[in-house]
């Protein structure tokens, strides 16, 4: 079981798993503040819909990592499954689709192609 140690108003400021000096009390794993303390105060659902959110970040985050290692021309898009092939070739196609578009309803940064 982990120890923990509160700050001035009682709450959870640390978490040990050993005792020491100012974490000296210990509490079970399954205890909701300390869940609450490892989760930063965020509840299951709060967290699914942050990992969610952030998935999508990602996502372009490979996107571009995919798109530089062809332009340095470290792989080829062919080297990739067939399957990956087809679904990066399809958000490019949108993305390419957006920009043209971008000059009557407006500008797109940030979904653009790189």
């Amino acid at each position: 079981m982990p120890y923990v140690a509160r700050d001035d108003r009682g709450q959870i400021a640390d978490v040990q798993e050993r005792e020491t000096e100012m974490a000296y009390e210990q509490v079970a794993l399954d205890d909701p503040e300390l869940v609450s303390f490892l989760n930063n105060g965020l509840g299951e659902t709060q967290i699914r819909a942050e990992l969610e959110a952030s998935d999508m970040e990602f996502i372009r985050v490979i996107e571009d990592v995919i798109t530089v290692l062809i332009d340095k021309r470290v792989f080829m898009l062919t080297d990739l499954p067939a399957p990956a092939q087809q679904k990066l070739a399809r958000r490019y196609k949108l993305r390419s689709n957006l920009s043209d578009l971008g000059g009557i309803i407006g500008d797109h940064d940030d979904i653009m192609l790189p």
